[in-house]
């Protein structure tokens, strides 16, 4: 069955009863390890691709494709996006209760916000960066290059995707280490931390990350500069400049999706290939490889894990009428693995017949910054190439996998022959 955006009653169902039929507790911010969550969410999957877990008040867990395409295609249709938590509450407490602008926003309000932002994040804009990219991906590898060793995460993946979106941005390149601090509590939580723990260190860091944003937004308005922050600060919406409060929100999802989306799906590749190195080498094989390359690890890795709330009297998910209130939680990782459209959905396959994967999400809400991560994925797949055609996964140290709102890893320890600085 299809999901349903009409708003009529309630079928003559035990929502109750199904709840119990489908019961499997799920945990979406645990420590857990992506692929040994992925194999948990498959096995749900081929029993019945909608399951009801009883954690944080209670919520579906969608793992088929068509069943997290039928929920994201009826944005404002029968969902609305906020809060984008399983558990029903703003990610990090009390210090963002309002909508974060503008994936939490739906409708006409949500239409005019993206109408502003796409024209930045459009192709062409994108491509100017091309420069800076390259040049600061080769500036990170150079200090590791001599040592032949690294932590990819912390030697290039974070710095990478920081710094790019601190450069579009125009925010001080020395705040990178602060804000992935608050990045990884506001999406990740406490690792090994009981609930009470995480929602406090969240409570902090969204505490700590406003006063950052505002005090930056002070700055800029005592002194201007032409650059993207400025353009945000100085845009309007019906004849009125954006309140700090919906300046705030903006930023901070900016924030969160450039440093922790591109992290997270580099990491994983990295990871992937440190024991694959024959898919490293097919990459580069052929000059059109390198695209369906970006394409097929953008599949495999995607970190996003939306939830939608009904707000139509029910909506049918898979062949389950979701009530009105109830939130349907969407790790696109799973509907990425689907074998029903993705045959061998764990390995790695450039030459994948051609099924549009859900990365960057589907709908009203797609990913504004898409053309923006394929470009930091592909320098950096060939910057790497360039410096560190051979490399490994070090001996002894096992990438260490997490889920959270932004799934990720914490470390991917690679050794390779060591080679020349170029600065």
């Amino acid at each position: 069955m299809t999901a349903t955006s009409e708003n009529i009653p309630l079928p003559d169902v035990d929502i109750e009863a199904v709840k119990r039929e489908r019961a499997i507790d799920y945990d979406p911010f645990s420590a857990k390890d992506i692929e040994v969550n992925l194999a948990q969410l498959a096995a749900r999957r081929a029993v019945n691709p909608v399951t009801y877990s009883g954690t944080g008040g209670g919520f579906w867990v969608a793992t088929g494709y068509d069943e997290i395409v039928s929920v994201l295609r009826n944005n404002n249709r029968g969902y609305i996006s906020f809060p984008n938590n399983p558990y029903g509450e703003p990610p990090a407490g009390e210090a963002t209760s309002k909508r974060l602008i503008p994936i939490e926003l739906d409708g006409a309000e949500h239409r005019q916000y993206r109408k502003l932002l796409e024209p930045v994040f459009a192709p062409k804009e994108m491509q100017a960066l091309e420069p800076q990219i390259r040049k600061l991906a080769n500036d990170l590898i150079d200090t590791w290059i001599e040592d032949g060793t690294v932590d990819f995460v912390s030697g290039f993946a974070f710095p990478y995707s920081a710094t790019t979106i601190i450069l579009l941005m125009g925010w001080p390149l020395q705040d990178a280490a602060m804000m992935n601090k608050w990045v990884r509590t506001l999406q990740h939580g406490v690792l090994d931390g009981d609930e009470e723990a995480a929602r406090k260190a969240q409570a902090k860091a969204g505490a700590e990350v406003r006063e950052y944003i505002l005090s930056m937004m002070a700055e800029r308005r005592a002194r201007p500069v032409d650059d993207f922050s400025q353009m945000l600060m100085n845009i309007e919406l019906n004849g009125s400049k954006l309140s700090d409060d919906d300046l705030y929100d903006t930023f901070l999802l900016l924030m969160l999706a450039g440093l922790d989306t591109v992290q997270s799906a580099l990491a994983q590749t990295f990871a992937y290939l440190g024991t694959r190195q024959d898919k490293w080498d097919e990459m580069f094989a052929q000059p059109e490889t390198i695209d369906l390359a970006v394409e097929e690890f953008l599949r495999y890795t995607a970190p996003a894990v939306p939830t939608r709330t009904v707000t139509n009297d029910y909506m049918v998910v898979g062949d389950v009428p979701v009530p009105r209130g109830e939130r349907v939680h969407c790790p696109l990782g799973a509907a990425n693995r689907d074998p029903k459209y993705y045959p061998d959905p764990d390995e790695i396959d450039y030459n994948r017949p051609a099924k549009p994967h859900l990365a960057f999400g589907l709908g009203p809400h797609r990913c504004i910054g898409l053309h923006l991560a394929r470009l930091e994925m592909k320098i950096a797949f060939e910057e790497l190439r360039a410096r560190i055609p051979r490399f490994g996964l070090t001996e002894g140290h096992t990438p260490v996998g997490h889920l959270g709102f932004a799934w990720g890893v914490d470390d991917v320890y690679l050794s390779f022959p060591p080679g020349p600085r170029r600065a």
